[in-house]
């Protein structure tokens, strides 16, 4: 009489087989978790300079202030009313407050360089960049840096 099905080393090939199969299943989804993580720490790290770029935006007379070579700390404008000088050293403070909160190792660096136009028709010029330690490479610092062009307000518009 012919038996019927799989025989022990049949059995135990197949699940080899399919072990090897989900292992790399595995190594896959963990690759693309990682570089998920990777990518929402770059949006945060956007979004945080896309909300400084604004800021810079709305106060055009803050200028030199928005510089963070600058030790002036800021004020809480909720509390008192503030000039463009103060709110720009307001709007410095939250960003690199914001940035060390959303990436606290100590290798951060939030800053904002400010470069004054030169004649009439040229806009100032600022560099703002935040620098952070890649989360799947703890040896490569990653960074994001968006330059903003912004005329200085003119008297009598």
């Amino acid at each position: 009489m012919k038996a019927r099905g799989f025989t022990l080393i049949e059995s135990l090939v197949a699940l080899v087989v399919l072990s090897v199969g989900l292992l790399g299943a595995a190594a896959t989804l963990l690759g693309s978790l990682a570089a998920h993580a990777e990518s929402l720490r770059r949006a945060v790290a956007l979004e945080l300079v896309r909300d400084v770029a604004n800021r810079i935006r709305t106060n055009p007379s803050g200028r030199a202030a928005y510089d963070t070579d600058g030790t002036e700390a800021g004020v809480d404008c909720a509390v008192s009313a503030c000039d463009a000088l103060a709110l720009a050293a307001t709007d410095r403070e939250h960003f690199v407050v914001a940035a060390r909160a959303a990436f606290p190792l100590a290798d951060t660096l939030a800053a904002i360089r400010f470069e004054p136009a030169i004649g009439r028709a040229a806009p100032d010029r600022y560099e703002i960049t935040l620098r952070f330690r890649a989360w799947s490479q703890p040896d490569v610092m990653d960074d994001v840096a968006l330059t903003v062009l912004a005329h200085a307000p003119v008297a009598g518009a």
